[in-house]
Formats: structure tokens, C-alpha cells, sequence
């Protein structure tokens, strides 16, 4: 698995070359900006500036590359007047947006300010409080009004203008909309006679019909409470993933420690002590290097110094070891428990044996969650390298494509 992580990157690196290459090649038309008759084309009307690299060989002993800028095409005058009847053939038309014609405007008018071809379109009104030049209705008309909507066309040096009449109509409402639009008038009316009054006294009645008034109570906080509980589900989701990242890496703190500590109760027994003396040594020892700050805490010496302190404060030697596989949740460690608590009933005859076929499981453990750990570590790296390897793909690819464009 290592072998083929070692040549998987640089593989993927050669392939994304070779497929840019080819990506590059197939968009090449291959085709010279100059013609035979040594001409460059245009833009057509409305296009834009470009300038072109290119190299001239003759000013010189050597070729010398220059830069030739090309304007877009102009219209000559004939074909600017044309251009712009043509547009005004349609124009009336385009401009209405949802009204039916210019004589019963209601609505805002769709006035562009450009049209295909590079013609552009500078657009005024007579009235600009009713019919803004946009086109934008700024008030409804209470009345019949009449509009003079003017525009001038310009394509290069050549500009001409037009007028549209338009007549702007009061918007058509029902019986209700009239009713409430009389009403509005009259308020506006009470504002302007009591406007010296510190107040405005508002209509008991308004035609025939008994009023009544209230105000919504709407103190615009609510979304503070909204906001409240997103923080709270967003707390709790990081909660539990602390919780979840705590739980992983104490799992992967005691399955490193295991072999360990096989490897320390083995050495211990070995020398004619007994289990129990064997586990307060081994405790006495964390305890020890932890208080001179020589000994980080790991999760497997922490249970093992809580059993041992329940043994001292009664617990019977048995249950302890019971206590300490189950907090302890893996697999390894629950057999580790059943083990001692076997041999504490049966004697250390067999002890040792069983510890050495066990330390060696521990030690192929250990191996293989150190390799499935440094798996993970280099998935992790391929994410960056991919977006590195993307980022120099377009830094290449983007001028490539600019440059045939």
C-alpha cells in the first residue's frame, strides 16, 4: 500500500499534464490572426478593442515582436441612419413592458440603454417627477398626464433623436382600492390643516362607514430569537463532535498503551510479584512521573490508577478488574480484565504464558492502527495536493485560452 501511495501523486500529476496538453491542442484551431493578404479582421460594430502580439520580420536583422492594436468597425454615416430606423421601426414596441401601447401607460416602460450592433441609447423626460428617464413610473397619476419621452441614438460620431408622446393614466382600481385611495386623500388633507396641532386627529367615520385603529405590535427583535436557537443548535452539534474527537482519540490512546502495559505486567509477574502488586507499581510509577512533569496523561493509566484506588477504598480485587475492562469499552482491555480476574482465582501458574500470547496480538495491533493512522494522515494531504495541482492547471490554461480567444 505504501509502494503504490509513493507513485499514485506523481502519476496523477503526469496524466493531468498530459490531459491539459491535449485540451490545449484541441482548442488550438491552429489558424493565424493574419490572413494571406496580410490583413488582421475587426471586431464587428460594438466590439471591443484588441491588440494583437505579433511578429515582423524585416525591421531588423532579427524578427522583433510588436503589439497592433485594432479597433472595432464603425458605421459610416449612410449606414447609421439606416441602423437607426431600423431601430426605431421597432422601438415602440420594445419599450412597453405591460402596457398595451404608449396611449394607456399604467407601468413601468422597459427603456434599454444599448442594443446589439453598438448602437447606444440616452433616454429623457419631460416630466421626470412622473416618468423617470429609466422608464420608471415614480407616482401614480391622478389624472390623465401626458409624457414626452425623448431619446437620442449614437453609434460612434453619429447621433440622432426621436420623441414618443406618452400618456401616463391613473392605475385602474376596483371599488375597494378607491375607497381606500379617497381615504388616503383625506388623511393627507387632516395632515395639512392640523399641522400646527402637536397631533393628528384621525376620521370616527368615513362614508357612512364607523372607522377603527389599531397598530401592529411588531417590535422587530424576533429574529434575535431565531438567531438564539442556530447558536444553540450549532453549540450542540460542536459539543457533540468535541465529544465524539474526545471519545476517538481516548480509544486511540489506549489501544497504543496496550501493549504496554501487557509489556509492564509481564516484566512484573515475571519477577515474582503479583498482580496486584504489579498494578500499584505501574501506578505508582505514572503517579510519579506525572507529578515531575516527566510523564504526559494517557487514558489507560488513568483507569488503571482508579481501580487501584478502589481496591484500597474495599472494592474486592475481582470486581475492580471487572469496573476497569468495562470503562475501558474495547475489546482488548475487557479480555485483559477477564484474564486477571481468571488468574486471581486459578493462581500465576499459567500467567506469564498467557500474557506473551497476548503481548504478541497487542504488538500486531498496535501495528496496524499505527498503519491505518497514517492512511488517514495521507488521504488528508491528497485534498490540498488536488487543489494545488487545479490552481497551476488554471494559471496555465486561463492566458492559453485568452491568448487563442
Amino acid at each position: 500500500m505504501k509502494g503504490k501511495k509513493q507513485w499514485f501523486i506523481p502519476l496523477v500529476c503526469v496524466i493531468g499534464s498530459i490531459v491539459l496538453y491535449g485540451t490545449l491542442r484541441l482548442t488550438d484551431t491552429g489558424q493565424s490572426i493574419i490572413s494571406p493578404d496580410m490583413r488582421i479582421n475587426r471586431e464587428s460594430h460594438g466590439g471591443e478593442e484588441r491588440e494583437y502580439q505579433v511578429w515582423v520580420g524585416g525591421l531588423g536583422d532579427e524578427p522583433v515582436a510588436v503589439t497592433v492594436p485594432v479597433k472595432p468597425q464603425i458605421y459610416t454615416a449612410k449606414e447609421a441612419e439606416e441602423v437607426f430606423e431600423k431601430i426605431m421601426e421597432q422601438m415602440g414596441e420594445q419599450i412597453l413592458g405591460e402596457n398595451p401601447s404608449l396611449m394607456e401607460v399604467r407601468s413601468d416602460l422597459s427603456l434599454p440603454s444599448q442594443i446589439d450592433g453598438g448602437v447606444r441609447l440616452r433616454w429623457y423626460s419631460s416630466d421626470s417627477e412622473i416618468l423617470a428617464p429609466s422608464g420608471k413610473l415614480l407616482k401614480e397619476a391622478e389624472k390623465e398626464l401626458f409624457v414626452i419621452l425623448s431619446v437620442e441614438l449614437s453609434a460612434g460620431a453619429f447621433k440622432q433623436s426621436y420623441e414618443f408622446p406618452v400618456r401616463v393614466l391613473p392605475p385602474i382600481q376596483n371599488e375597494e382600492e378607491r375607497r381606500i385611495a379617497e381615504f388616503l386623500m383625506v388623511l393627507r388633507q387632516r395632515d395639512e390643516e392640523q399641522k400646527e396641532e402637536p397631533w393628528i386627529s384621525l376620521p370616527e367615520s368615513f362614508q357612512g362607514r364607523k372607522l377603527s385603529y389599531w397598530t401592529e405590535e411588531n417590535s422587530g427583535y424576533e429574529p434575535v430569537i431565531l438567531l438564539g436557537i442556530l447558536l444553540a443548535v450549532l453549540l450542540t452539534a460542536r459539543q457533540q463532535s468535541q465529544i465524539r474527537q474526545e471519545n476517538q482519540k481516548r480509544e486511540r490512546e489506549l489501544l497504543l498503551d496496550y501493549s504496554d502495559v501487557l509489556s509492564k505486567l509481564m516484566v512484573l509477574t515475571g519477577a515474582g510479584l503479583t498482580v496486584r502488586n504489579a498494578w500499584e507499581k505501574m501506578v505508582w510509577d505514572y503517579e510519579t512521573g506525572r507529578k515531575q512533569k516527566k510523564q504526559q496523561k494517557r487514558a489507560a493509566y488513568e483507569e488503571m490508577s482508579r481501580t487501584y484506588y478502589q481496591m484500597q477504598g474495599g472494592m474486592s480485587e475481582g470486581e475492580a478488574y471487572r469496573e476497569f475492562g468495562r470503562r475501558c469499552r474495547l475489546q482488548p482491555y475487557l479480555k485483559l480484565s477477564g484474564l486477571l480476574e481468571q488468574n486471581r482465582k486459578s493462581g500465576t501458574k499459567n500467567m506469564r504464558a498467557i500474557l506473551q500470547t497476548e503481548m504478541a496480538d497487542a504488538l500486531e495491533q498496535r501495528k496496524n492502527l499505527a498503519r491505518r493512522l497514517g492512511e488517514e494522515a495521507g488521504t488528508k494531504l491528497l485534498l490540498p495536493l488536488f487543489l494545488m495541482l487545479g490552481i497551476v492547471m488554471v494559471m496555465i490554461m486561463v492566458p492559453a485560452m485568452m491568448t487563442m480567444g
